[in-house]
């Protein structure tokens, strides 16, 4: 491993670190450090997320209370909005087109959603934030008032799992006669410590169990597949 991979490596565990022990001025401090190493956005994405799942495994432990969950979103926002720049080139005045977020009815967790509606807007996504706890039928009537391109539903509810069926199956029923917008989920069922193939195939099982477009884990890959999304109903 070269010295640039080792001081990497180094500046990664201290951010971890940092972001579970809920340090947010050392966290940050790291982060600069990275952002001076040119480290790569998704391997810092990646620390951040597998920090955040550690502090909610010890708040649902009782190591932490709501407020250090709480604290611990803070700081994950403030440091992906110092990420988003290198993450993404900006998309500038051009609009790649309408996509519209909400969580299903039921879940009121939001950061993943925030997360990605800040670098869909970032990479020139013009981005309708439903909220929260939405029902299928509202989803649908504002799929039908706004005709977004891509349609993204936040899940980490398991007793939201048939609604977000519910919510398939009346759009298909109204779109009978011409193409329904692509809808997908970003959702929180994979384990931290899943690796890279057994992340890709529980998401395609979890896309074949939702009947959705695709499931996603992260906010990098929601831009990259509503880019692949929106290129495809535009023949690019």
């Amino acid at each position: 491993m070269s010295n640039r991979r080792n001081v990497l490596e180094e500046l990664l565990l201290k951010l971890r670190r940092a972001m579970v022990s809920l340090d947010e001025r050392e966290t940050m401090r790291v982060l600069s450090l990275l952002v001076g190493e040119n480290a790569p956005p998704r391997e810092i994405m990646d620390s951040l997320n597998q920090s955040i799942r550690l502090v909610s495994e010890m708040f649902q432990e009782g190591t932490y209370y709501m407020a250090g969950l709480l604290l611990a979103g803070e700081i994950t926002r403030v440091a992906m909005e110092r990420l988003i720049p290198l993450a993404l080139k900006k998309g500038g005045d051009e609009k790649r087109g309408l996509v519209l977020l909400g969580a299903m009815e039921g879940d009121v967790h939001e950061l993943g959603k925030n997360l990605a509606a800040w670098f869909l807007r970032a990479d020139g996504f013009e981005v309708e934030d439903l909220g929260v706890d939405v029902p299928p039928r509202v989803f649908l009537r504002e799929i039908l008032q706004r005709e977004p391109d891509v349609v993204g539903v936040s899940l980490l509810m398991a007793e939201s799992v048939p609604l977000v069926k519910r919510l398939v199956g009346l759009v298909r029923e109204v779109y009978a006669d011409k193409a329904p917008p692509p809808i997908f989920v970003g959702c929180g069922l994979l384990k931290p410590d899943s690796d890279a193939a057994a992340m890709a195939a529980l998401a395609d099982e979890e896309r074949e169990w939702l009947e959705v477009e695709r499931v996603v884990h992260d906010p990098l890959d929601a831009v990259e597949l509503c880019r692949e999304l929106v290129a495809k109903k535009g023949g690019g």
